[in-house]
């Protein structure tokens, strides 16, 4: 009984945050932040399991929120900007217009085309960094608010 209590309860409290249990909330959109490591490409797929897309940081505010949560997390995390397709055009992965938020840290990117991905890099107190898109770091997923879905964290 006392299970299905807090079941109901956590239930509740997700519904009223907006976000579903283990999605941090800011502003329309709620994030999940990774405990595991993959690939950039990897992330992505992950991300689009649970009908959500690599985080895209439309606003420095956003990048903000995004970088300060994750240097109170464990590792790298990966976002769903990169120069793919063409070198030093920073584009969003899930609609391929071009990154009007740049917050790289002092002297990124440096990696030219062996480097074509971007992390929210701990050393860099989660400021950008362009990392090779093999490596295997956490990633951030984020979907809108109303969209919800059917996640557990």
């Amino acid at each position: 009984m006392k299970f299905l209590v807090a079941l109901i309860l956590l239930e509740l409290y997700s519904s009223i945050e907006g976000c579903e249990v283990g999605w941090v909330q800011f502003r329309t959109k709620c994030y999940m932040f990774s405990h595991t490591a993959a690939s950039w490409a990897e992330a992505e797929s992950i991300c689009n399991a649970f009908h959500s897309i690599l985080a895209e940081p439309r606003s420095h505010e956003e990048s903000m929120f995004l970088i300060s949560h994750s240097v109170n997390q464990a590792g790298e995390f990966w976002i769903g900007v990169s120069d793919i397709i063409e070198e030093n055009r920073w584009i969003y992965s899930s609609d391929l217009q071009v990154s009007k938020v740049n917050d790289f840290h002092a002297g990124e990117p440096n990696g030219h085309t062996g480097a074509n991905c971007v992390a929210l890099w701990k050393p860099f107190r989660g400021y950008w960094a362009d990392e090779s898109c093999g490596a295997h770091y956490n990633f951030i997923c984020e979907m809108s608010q109303e969209s919800g879905g059917d996640v557990l964290g």
